[in-house]
Order: structure tokens, then C-alpha cells, then sequence
């Protein structure tokens, strides 16, 4: 089992629930108003830095990572310069 967790624009959430569920996988928890940096600049909540994050984890097979992966990939592409989408996989070890 692998643990994507996947930090988007919080505005474009929605598209990426969709996205994922798209690909099979209905289980998912969100995390929002997530602030931070990164190599998209500030998104801190404020006049001076706007934007927030959501941060979306959800769980997969392993054998389904690459296709979900991928194809977060594509969404990514097609953002607006400045959009930061990030995806990262980790290992899942136990499961109940």
C-alpha cells in the first residue's frame, strides 16, 4: 500500500477529489486552509502572501500508485504558473 499525499491549491481540490476518484479510489481525508512556502512562493493566508492549500491524503494499492501519480502529473501540467500541485508517495506499513 502506498500514501499519497498530495498538496494543491485549495481551490482546486475539488478537481483533484474528482480526479482521484476517477481512477477508483474513493477514500480520502483533507486537510484545509494548509499555509506554507515552497518553490511556488508564499501561501500564507495574507494580503500580503494569498492563497492556501489543501493537503489531500489517500491511500492506495501499490500497484495503483504510478497510474494515480501519473496522472496527477497531467493535472499539474496544466495549472497556472505560480499553482503549486506536489504529490508525494510514502510506504504504507500498517493498515486497520
Amino acid at each position: 500500500m502506498k500514501m499519497l499525499m498530495t498538496i494543491c491549491p485549495e481551490d482546486r481540490q475539488d478537481d483533484v477529489r474528482a480526479l482521484i476518484g476517477r481512477h477508483g479510489i474513493h477514500a480520502y481525508s483533507v486537510i484545509p486552509n494548509v499555509l506554507g512556502e515552497g518553490s511556488t512562493g508564499k501561501h500564507l493566508g495574507t494580503h500580503t502572501f494569498p492563497g492556501k492549500s489543501a493537503l489531500i491524503f489517500t491511500v492506495v494499492p501499490a500497484e495503483k500508485k504510478d497510474e494515480l501519480v501519473a496522472a496527477l502529473k497531467e493535472y499539474h501540467d496544466g495549472l497556472y504558473e505560480g499553482e503549486g500541485l506536489r504529490v508525494f508517495a510514502l510506504p504504507v506499513e500498517a493498515i486497520f
